[in-house]
């Protein structure tokens, strides 16, 4: 462990690392140490505590929160699309299960397809970003467009399928995303300071996005607020009893969590998928990552250690360089 933090610091100070990094072991800390700053130009310092975006980090919950509404009985996982509303069609198979929309195989149509873009700090799409604040209002860029392919043909990354998840959640229950997934998911794991802030309305301490330049926030690259795919704010104590919460089955009843963690794709030889959530295929490492303008996010869980690793920086592509000593160490 003390060649561990010496690696990490050494590539914090080689690489300028903005952010935080922490190392918890059960619920005993072994190394958490803040770096850069949260807001550049007035040089305030992101500390320990600092709430940071994690980007794609957010499906997990997203998918969690799909798994308290298959726990209240008011959906299955192989529910299709067609029996919850035969008008969404086109953009996606009405075949298409909940598993496959929650393991990325069920070939919805995808407004962020990364296998086509892969700038995160110049995209953009029709509706302002600025009236994005909930899934619902991202439903008219699906409209009229083709799925990309036929359910269960194989596992493509989808920011559009975890969206959709999120219409499908206000749909169900008649609430705002946000609040269901608070609820339902934040709360139960124990999550006080995490939530879904607006970008004009951002709580104390909390770390402005930088693009690479490390000079231009991204407040114009992201939407108003997160919903579904990305766009949740947390905290590195908060990532630890998120992981706490989840195996303990705190969040999910132990049937369903078994079966979120379970493999149903493979990424590589080496890394699969379950339920909004990476893994070994050996079931030794589960892993939540996330990236984006302005946010670089890994969270990493060791089962035999129960060995929690987090890396939230506030610049793109921030957690690289750090995740690498991370695996290397893992992997050495």
């Amino acid at each position: 462990m003390k060649e561990l933090i010496r690696r990490i610091e050494q590539t914090a100070a080689e690489t300028n690392f903005s952010g935080v990094v922490s190392l918890f072991r059960e619920n005993s800390l072994a190394f958490s140490k803040a770096y850069g700053y949260r807001d550049i130009k007035n040089r305030l310092p992101n500390t320990t505590d600092t709430i940071f975006g994690i980007a794609s980090g957010t499906k997990i919950f997203t998918a969690l929160g799909v798994g308290a509404l298959i726990d209240q009985g008011l959906l299955f996982l192989d529910t299709t699309v067609g029996e919850l509303d035969a008008a969404y069609e086109g953009f996606i198979d009405p075949n298409a299960t909940i598993l496959q929309l929650l393991t990325h195989t069920s070939g919805i149509f995808d407004y962020y397809d990364e296998e086509i873009e892969d700038d995160f700090d110049h995209f953009s799409v029709e509706i302002p970003w600025c009236e994005l604040e909930t899934p619902s209002d991202y439903l008219p860029l699906f409209k009229g467009q083709e799925m990309k392919f036929s359910p269960g043909e194989r596992h493509s990354y989808s920011n559009g399928g975890y969206v959709f998840l999120g219409i499908l959640i206000e749909k169900l229950t008649g609430r705002l995303y946000r609040d269901f997934i608070r609820e339902h998911v934040l709360v139960p794991a124990g999550m006080h300071r995490s939530d879904f802030y607006a970008f004009n309305d951002l709580p104390e301490n909390t770390a402005n996005g930088y693009l690479e330049d490390r000079k231009t926030t991204n407040i114009y690259q992201l939407p108003l607020r997160g919903g579904g795919d990305g766009g949740m704010y947390t905290t590195t104590d908060d990532l630890r009893a998120f992981w706490e919460s989840l195996f303990s089955h705190q969040i999910l009843s132990k049937e369903l969590t078994d079966t979120y963690l379970a493999t149903h794709s493979s990424v590589n030889d080496r890394v699969g998928y379950g339920c909004g959530i990476y893994k070994r295929l050996d079931g030794s490492l589960y892993s939540i990552v996330g990236g984006d303008a302005g946010v670089g996010f890994t969270s990493r869980y060791v089962v035999s250690e129960g060995l929690t690793f987090n890396i939230l920086s506030n610049i793109t592509d921030g957690n690289l360089d750090i995740g690498a000593v991370f695996m290397d160490y893992l992997d050495g």
